[in-house]
């Protein structure tokens, strides 16, 4: 079989949602390697917060910050931020609304704290246990932001979209633990912007392409590659953009999904 290219999503697609890397997964990225195919991670996260139990699967390349920047070969090759008025009225808006807001940018993540809650404590505690930083005084016109993410607002994504949508997208929440919030994208920058920027630099055909994911911001790359994927746990607005559908994550649905493909 050809060599692949093979795009994976960490939380719902990789690890669950304690952030736990089952048997399964381990024994079907190595095997999948092992047959020649080369496996990238895709996913909403920036570099810095990837889970630490990936770590031995040494899956360092691929899209981050759902787009946003691209590392290959251990080295950034690709790096798109907000410009600093459109930080600043987006930032402006999550603090109107009175929501919890990170800041995701190449280096770290940065909490910031003019709407801080007491609720909004064991975010603080995660971000800073992943070398990110808290600020009280919100940064202005800081040029460095990829993405945001945000949790607790008194508005819905919707309402959000329809204030802020001339100058960014704002889709679902893809945090493993959540159920309400958003994250906040450039526009024009989506996963399979990363994944066109993946194959610029190895010189690799799409027509070799494997995305497999389960969060709306999974939908672009779903429609991108060769095939989509979609896990079992996913909603069924990402199912409908997949080629094929696996079992949940708790199934070993991503090494039944190598399975059907024939990567092991």
């Amino acid at each position: 079989m050809k060599s692949k290219l093979v795009f994976l999503d960490i939380d719902g697609t990789l690890v669950d949602k304690l952030e736990t890397i089952h048997l399964s997964t381990i024994t079907a990225v190595e095997k999948a390697r092992a047959n020649g195919h080369k496996l990238f991670i895709s996913s909403g996260r920036y570099k810095g917060i990837v889970p630490k139990c990936l770590a031995p699967l040494h899956l360092d390349d691929g899209v981050f910050a759902a787009g946003a920047n691209v590392f290959c070969d251990g080295r950034v090759i690709f790096d798109r931020t907000f410009e600093p008025h459109i930080y600043d009225r987006i930032v402006a808006a999550l603090i109107r609304h009175r929501a919890m807001i990170v800041v995701e940018t190449l280096e770290s993540e940065i909490m910031l704290g003019e709407t801080y809650r007491d609720d909004f404590e064991m975010m603080k505690d995660w971000i800073l246990s992943l070398g990110g930083s808290f600020a009280q005084q919100t940064p202005k016109s800081i040029s460095t932001a990829g993405k945001f993410v945000y949790k607790s607002a008194d508005c819905t994504n919707e309402q959000l979209q329809k204030e802020l949508g001339d100058i960014c997208n704002v889709i679902t929440l893809s945090y493993p633990d959540s159920t309400t919030g958003g994250e906040i994208m450039q526009i024009g920058v989506n996963k399979s912007v990363g994944i066109q920027k993946v194959l610029e630099y190895y010189g690799a055909d799409a027509a070799d392409t494997i995305a497999i994911g389960d969060g709306s911001n999974d939908i672009e790359m779903l429609d991108f590659c060769a095939l989509g994927v979609a896990m079992g746990n996913a909603p069924d607005i990402v199912k409908q953009h997949a080629d094929i559908v696996t079992d949940r994550i708790e199934n070993d649905g991503l090494y039944k999904a190598f399975e059907m493909l024939e990567l092991i």
